[in-house]
């Protein structure tokens, strides 16, 4: 999920270059004006700077960041593959020569079983919810052919009556080439019994095929049949991917050596943050009519900015030490999942050091074993494409910390007003009213299209300072600052041809070393002013 961890403030900073300043009509001859103008006015709260879905508000108007990110899902793939399989039979004609009317038979109906190697499953059943059958025939008779295939064990799920059959035309060969035909067909929708022409095999389906001279309504003949005559059937099963699957699964391990983003600290490029509470919710949530092993060996926190990774660890003996997870069950297509749970808090593991390391990536090593005790439901495995085996963090971090020099940053495109081409200098009086108890400098850097750096805007001192606090370190009111932005004839043609903009802001908490509790209530107001010598009219 994407998280836009950074405060609006910086963009408003930014925004007070690209907003329509005011306008005015062009006129001969033109003149210099100076003119001050309000150009912005806003108020912030938290909700500015990390988004409402992340929010909790709790009963004392506390906050708190709830975070959800997904670790791992074992797709259908790690249980079994379907793989593209090609089958081909040859039918020589058995006799001598032979002349044979319209309609009359070539090749008598033939029954015949086809079984896929699925590694250690054994599939009864499958509904396909997509995949191909290419079917190509070759024929060496001088007349056309009215090919029949058909595939018994295999019926469209909306109507188990429909089964597959299809009958093509194979034109006639000739002295110097095969009569071919070739063609594709969707199998999206099928259900397909895999217990082969006796009901009692696995991985197997049952096709037939015969072959007739084409009626004289399909523009056959009678035709000689020579000896050696042969037709050449090939049928190709591409990318079939099952919507459900019903067996046995195997008994296999699957090691698993992975990383996922996480994105909640992604703007953060330097400075400390202390937590002083974390609570993670492992949960492994089991939608797969299979038992499940799952071991952990290894759980990292890595920031890539600074090149540390931690191990988490944990005295509740969950990383390193296999978890057993119950298979679902299925009540027609209702499936009651099987859920294992854990928390990691301060209590019982490091995971203050974990998230405290501002983490931009968790890597991770685990072990995956499905049905760990064998084939103990007798070929009653299930499995939905889209009810599997899902790993994920549940994060809660109340909004109780200490920022040391805590520096956010980001890039964003920027375009210059036109009307600002007729300002010639000036300058930009930003007015803050602070009722967050934290200290921030800002900062914004003019960038060419080449996200090169080409001048700042905003010169020290540029502290945003905060308000005083009470004995229960909550804020008094708001701390009001003035930071100076000057616009001379230079720094303009810098913005005119600026593309990009970064933007730098640094956060350090008041009253440390003590942390400090971010409440619904605090709020940052924010007026811009603009002072500008502009040029009314057109210069002759």
């Amino acid at each position: 999920m994407q998280n836009k961890f950074i405060p609006r403030t910086i963009f408003l900073f930014s925004f007070c270059f690209i907003i329509y300043l005011f306008s005015c009509r062009r006129q001969n001859p033109s003149w210099d004006v100076n003119v001050l103008a309000p150009l912005v006015k806003s108020t912030l709260t938290i909700n500015n700077i990390i988004p409402d879905s992340n929010i909790h508000q709790n009963s004392d108007n506390s906050l708190e960041i709830v975070y959800n990110n997904s670790l791992y899902s074992f797709s259908a793939d790690k249980l079994f593959k379907i793989p593209d399989t090609t089958l081909t039979n040859f039918y020589p004609y058995p006799g001598s020569s032979t002349s044979i009317n319209p309609g009359g038979t070539i090749i008598p109906v033939v029954l015949n079983d086809i079984q896929y190697s699925l590694g250690s499953a054994e599939l009864t059943k499958t509904i396909i919810r997509s995949g191909t059958m290419l079917l190509s025939i070759s024929s060496t008779i001088k007349g056309r052919v009215d090919f029949n295939y058909k595939i018994p064990s295999m019926t469209k799920t909306a109507n188990p009556l429909d089964t597959f059959n299809v009958t093509v035309t194979i034109p006639a060969a000739t002295s110097t080439a095969n009569g071919v035909y070739s063609s594709s067909f969707d199998l999206s929708g099928y259900t397909v019994n895999l217990t082969g022409s006796n009901g009692t095999n696995v991985n197997t389906m049952t096709t037939s095929y015969g072959a007739i001279v084409s009626p004289v309504i399909h523009g056959g003949y009678t035709t000689t049949i020579n000896a050696g005559d042969n037709v050449k059937i090939s049928n190709s099963f591409i990318s079939i991917v099952p919507q459900y699957a019903k067996g046995y699964f195997g008994s296999t391990i699957t090691n698993v050596n992975d990383s996922t983003n996480f994105s909640l600290f992604r703007h953060i490029i330097s400075g400390n943050l202390n937590l002083q509470n974390v609570n993670i919710g492992l949960s492994i949530e089991n939608s797969v009519g299979a038992d499940a092993r799952i071991t952990i060996n290894n759980l990292l926190s890595v920031n890539s900015r600074t090149g540390i990774a931690r191990s988490l660890t944990s005295t509740n003996s969950v990383i390193g030490s296999p978890i057993n997870i119950n298979r679902a069950v299925d009540n027609n297509g209702n499936v009651a999942a099987s859920t294992y749970s854990v928390s990691f808090t301060p209590a019982n593991s490091n995971i203050l050091a974990f998230v405290d390391n501002l983490p931009d990536k968790l890597v991770y090593k685990m072990n995956f074993e499905i049905n760990p005790l064998g084939n103990v439901s007798g070929n009653n495995d299930f499995i939905y494409y889209d009810k599997l085996i899902n790993t994920n963090l549940n994060m809660t971090i109340p909004l109780s910390l200490i920022a040391n020099n805590l520096t956010m940053a980001d890039t964003m495109n920027f375009t210059m007003n036109a009307n600002l081409a007729n300002v010639n200098s000036g300058n930009l009086y930003l007015y803050f009213e602070n009722g967050f108890p934290f200290t921030a400098q800002a900062q914004l850097f003019l960038m060419n299209g080449s996200s090169i750096i080409t001048d700042s805007l905003i010169s020290s001192p540029n502290v945003i300072t905060p308000p005083p606090l009470d004995i229960n370190s909550i804020c008094i009111g708001q701390s009001a600052t003035k930071l100076t932005i000057p616009l001379d004839a230079g720094k303009l043609s810098e913005l005119r041809a600026a593309k990009k903009m970064y933007v730098k802001i640094k956060f350090n908490t008041a009253n440390q070393p003590n942390y400090i509790k971010i409440y619904s209530f605090y709020q940052l107001n924010l007026r811009v002013v603009g002072d500008f010598n502009y040029t009314v009219g057109k210069k002759n």
